[in-house]
């Protein structure tokens, strides 16, 4: 888990820098574009335009909303998985700004921690106060540019990255000989056909012409039969009555329909030792009706690789370590168990742990 705290003194009110931190035409001006609103539990949008640390457009969540003083949000997006806390401590002179961030930062996190560092010194160091002045009159202030990616360059050789290529090239050789290991043998003939020294299609055509040849000879060695002596057959002559037919009753019923698909997860300790630990998550359906398939996404620090153990197995996606399950009848529920190995970085647990977008119980 990788973390971010800053803090920056401004000669403004609390008011005064909220307004700058919340209204969507400020925030635009020195932050980045978007549709942030405080209220909590609203969804909202950034759009970073090249700014060193995003490497595109950012899902965020307001979770905590205390007006002119604290705003909590949740940001996910390539790479990012993270809790930001913006809050205002009011000083006689003004006030003080404290920028936090936690959470998962991609397999270069520490690059791109210096990176985001850099880009939070420029904006709100130097754009932010530049907006504060503008809305509190005291000139119309030159907002200055802010920070652009640099032209890309040839990446060097990460060790980190080769470890970890190298660990993903071992589990799939492992993976690729357990499958050559269990492939079946050749199939063999049939007993039949081996026994009759023919393939398995000719002896049903033998056997078959065999049997009406039998019939056949048999047919003709059968003496005729004296065929029966015609018996007069009686035509009734008395009007047939037919039942009125009676319409069948229709009954109809109604019932309460069932309540939607609710999926929610918990994840629980299993086992643990060194550099490696067990966890298992428990995903239950409390709707009536089965949900449709869903996704567990897990992240763990650089360099510690995910195995499955029991349900899907996991893969290595942008946003962490991701399970595919498939649907979940109602009321019931599954479970899904893994191992963390080469846990050199960080807890014996996983940093975040969500289905469907909603955070599992237990972290």
């Amino acid at each position: 888990m990788t973390e971010i705290r800053l803090d920056f003194d401004f000669g403004h009110p609390p008011a005064l820098v909220w307004r700058a931190l919340t209204e969507r035409r400020q925030l635009t001006r020195w932050f980045m574009p978007g549709d942030l609103e405080p209220i909590q539990g609203s969804q909202f949008q950034l759009l970073p335009d090249a700014l060193p640390g995003f490497d595109g457009p950012i899902a965020g969540q307001v979770l905590e909303v205390s007006a002119e003083r604290r705003l909590v949000m949740r940001w996910k997006g390539e790479q990012l998985h993270a809790r930001v806390a913006w809050e205002l401590r009011p000083k006689p002179e003004g006030c003080l700004l404290m920028v936090s961030q936690s959470g998962f930062l991609g397999v270069r996190g520490s690059a791109r921690r210096q990176a985001l560092v850099a880009t939070y010194d420029r904006l709100f160091g130097e754009r932010l106060p530049a907006v504060l002045d503008g809305l509190a009159g005291k000139a119309d202030a030159l907002v200055p540019r802010p920070p652009r990616l640099a032209a890309p360059v040839a990446p060097k050789p990460d060790r980190r990255r080769q470890i970890l290529a190298i660990v993903a090239a071992a589990l799939v050789i492992g993976l690729a000989s357990a499958l050559i290991a269990n492939l079946p043998s050749e199939t063999s003939e049939p007993a039949e056909a081996r026994a009759s020294g023919t393939s398995g299609q000719s002896t049903v055509y033998t056997s078959a012409s065999a049997a009406s040849t039998a019939t056949a000879i048999d047919a003709t060695q059968r003496p005729p039969s004296a065929s029966p002596s015609p018996t007069p057959s009686v035509t009734s002559t008395r009007p047939t009555t037919v039942a009125p037919s009676t319409p069948p009753r229709v009954e109809r019923s109604t019932t309460a329909a069932p309540a939607p698909a609710v999926l929610a997860a918990r994840y629980s300790p299993v086992s643990s030792g060194a550099l490696v630990y067990r966890g298992a998550v428990v995903v239950e359906n409390s709707g009536g009706t089965t949900s449709g398939d869903w996704t567990l996404t897990i992240t763990v620090p650089l360099l510690a690789v995910v195995n499955g153990v029991e349900g899907p197995q996991p893969r290595l996606t942008g946003a962490g370590w991701t399970f595919s399950g498939s649907p979940v009848p109602g009321g019931g529920s599954t479970r899904v168990v893994f191992d963390v190995v080469l846990n050199v970085l960080g807890p014996g647990q996983p940093l975040t742990c969500e289905v469907g977008g909603e955070d599992c119980a237990g972290l």
